[in-house]
Parts: C-alpha cells; structure tokens; sequence
C-alpha cells in the first residue's frame, strides 16, 4: 500500500477561546447568576488551560460541510495525478454525516465523479480514519481494487455542542466538545507498492462504551437500564477525567505489546491529538522522542476522525514530513478503542 496523496480543507473562520467563552456566557445569562456566570467563565478558562486548545476553525454562516469534503477529494485527486473513474473503492470514514442512512459515501461518490466506485462508510468514532487504513491494505494487498480514496468531513460542532449549561458544575461533561474544530481530509492509496511494510494494530474495552456518546434519540432502548439518565439526544457527552486516564493505560500497554510496531525507529509521530497533555503523556510514558511529534492539538483543535490524516497533510505542507519517511500513528478513540499503526509515506 502506497499513499498517494492526504490533503484537507477547513473552514474559513479561525475561533479563539475567549470568542468562544464570551458565546457560551451570552447564551446562558438569561438562567444563570452574574455569581453563576462567573464561576463558569473561571472554569472554561480553567479546562481550556489544561487541554492546551489556542485555536480552533469552525464554519461561519453560509458555509456548508459538503463543499469542504468536496474540496479535499478533489486536492487530492489532483495532487495524486488520479482522474476521479480511476478510484474504484470509496470509504467514507467517521462520525460527521447528514443522515442514518444511506452510507454518506454514496453522496460523494457521486459528487466526486468517481463513477467506477464501490463505497461504504466506516463508523469508528474518531478511530474511523486508521481503521479504514487497515481495511484498505487488506482489499489493496488482495488486488480486489487498485485505488481506494479515504474521505471524512468532520463537521460537527454546533450539531452537537451543548450550549445550554443549567449549572457550570456539569461543565465537565460537555466541556470537551468545545475543543472541537472541524475539518476534512481526503487520502488516496495505491496497492502499486509490492513492498508495503505499512502495519495496523487494534484493540477494544467495549464496556467503556459509555465514557463518550452522541446520543440518538432512541438511546434509552440500546443502552442497559439506568445508565441514560445523564445523556442528552444529539448532544456531545465525556467523562473526560476517566476516559482520558483508561485510554492512555491500555494505548501505552497496547504499544508496547505490539512488536511490529515498537520496534522501528520513526521520523515522525502523528497522534489523535485530543489534548495537548494526553499526547505529550503518551510520548513520554513510552520513551518517544517529542521533537518527533507533529501535535496538531493547539492550531486545530480535536478534528475527531479527522486528526490523523490532517496531521500528515499538515506536516508535509509544512516540510515536518517527506518521503521515505518512517511514520508512527497513535489513536486512542470512544469505544474505547486504542490502534497503533506505521507506514513509510
């Protein structure tokens, strides 16, 4: 398996986190105290603090998730030098989408022109993007299809931001979709490379399913009883304290498990970057050099499924990445799911 080309597009409005905090406060003077109002500015400044967000680019009005997804696709298209009936597998992968059914590739496939295309979509929260890496090498490696275009559109923050906060001391729940930013990334694989040395690895706690949801309206009758009551439909919930401590455990234990990938030497490190502390924890606790590491965290935000390949597109744009380079991937996803990954960009 070959990468061909990664490209991304954001939105165009570049958000701080004192717009954001001054949103937030508006939006809840009318119910809360200036004593209540205060204590919840305090505490986003706090957990903004700790989470290293600086900034983060989401959609100002007229601005549509579509055009974006549709401007990736095509960037990378171009840089791969691949016309768009030469792609013959389309995965949409990750959690943005304007509907349950049918598969959101289906829209792209047909937006892209990829008139030679199968597709589907891969739903693996913000591990979506890297477990469509695995699926792909494996069609690749199979000859089943020769060229396979990844595409996300993460575009999800006011969908399912909880603005309305009855009582800063539940701040913590929602706090983390405030560090979201959007984005979408398109990756184009080639199965050309006979010597893809590129390597996936996977692992799942599915009884943590409840540390992060987006909950449907219909939850209460797919969740064991008693354990909705704190869920709001459509709304972005974490127990960030517990979520963060087990995720980092098992992706530390699950790297150091899995040889194939521990023991290669690497030129960059790209993380699911979903705090500035959580990634650089990650890299001291298994010894990674943090010179190495290319943290999209503080400039993007959470990109969600988007994190990985956006980091990859960045650091080439930038010059961090280049080819022949030896590239380690670390996600640690809801679920929870933890993978690790290498591959030679």
């Amino acid at each position: 398996m070959k990468v061909l080309s990664v490209s991304y597009a954001l939105p165009s409005k570049k958000v701080s986190n004192e717009e954001l905090i001054e949103e937030i406060l508006d939006r809840n003077r009318a119910h809360l105290s200036e004593q209540e109002l205060e204590l919840l500015h305090n505490k986003l400044t706090r957990f903004f603090r700790i989470s290293g967000t600086v900034t983060r680019f989401h959609r100002k009005n007229g601005e549509r998730a579509i055009d974006f997804a549709l401007k990736a696709g095509q960037d990378a298209l171009s840089r791969a030098g691949v016309d768009p009936e030469d792609i013959d597998l389309l995965i949409y992968a990750g959690v943005g989408r304007g509907w349950v059914e049918p598969a959101t590739a289906n829209l792209f496939q047909s937006e892209l022109g990829l008139s030679s295309a199968t597709c589907f979509d891969v739903m693996d929260a913000c591990a979506s993007w890297i477990r469509s890496m695995s699926i792909a090498k494996s069609f690749l490696a199979q000859k089943m299809y020769k060229l396979v275009m990844i595409l996300n559109c993460e575009f999800n923050f006011r969908e399912y931001a909880n603005f309305e906060i009855r009582n800063p001391a539940e701040l913590e729940n929602s706090f983390s979709a405030f560090t979201i930013g959007e984005a979408a990334t398109a990756t184009i694989l080639s199965g050309e490379d006979t010597s893809d040395n590129s390597f996936f690895s996977f692992k799942t706690w599915g009884e943590k399913h409840g540390l992060c949801k987006i909950a449907l309206p219909n939850v209460a009758n797919f969740s064991p009883r008693g354990v909705v009551e704190s869920l709001k439909p459509m709304s972005f919930f974490t127990a960030p304290g517990e979520l963060l401590s087990f995720t980092i455990k098992k992706l530390v234990s699950h790297f150091r498990d899995t040889q194939e990938v521990a023991s290669k030497v690497y030129d960059l490190i790209v993380t699911h970057s979903v705090s500035v502390p959580s990634t650089s924890t990650v890299a001291r606790m298994l010894n990674l050099d943090l010179k190495r590491v290319f943290d999209t965290h503080p400039r993007f935000g959470n990109t969600v499924s988007a994190s990985l390949p956006l980091g990859l597109a960045v650091a080439e744009s930038e010059g961090a990445l280049q080819r022949g380079m030896q590239v380690l991937l670390l996600m640690g996803s809801a679920g929870v799911t933890t993978a690790v990954g290498s591959l030679e960009y």
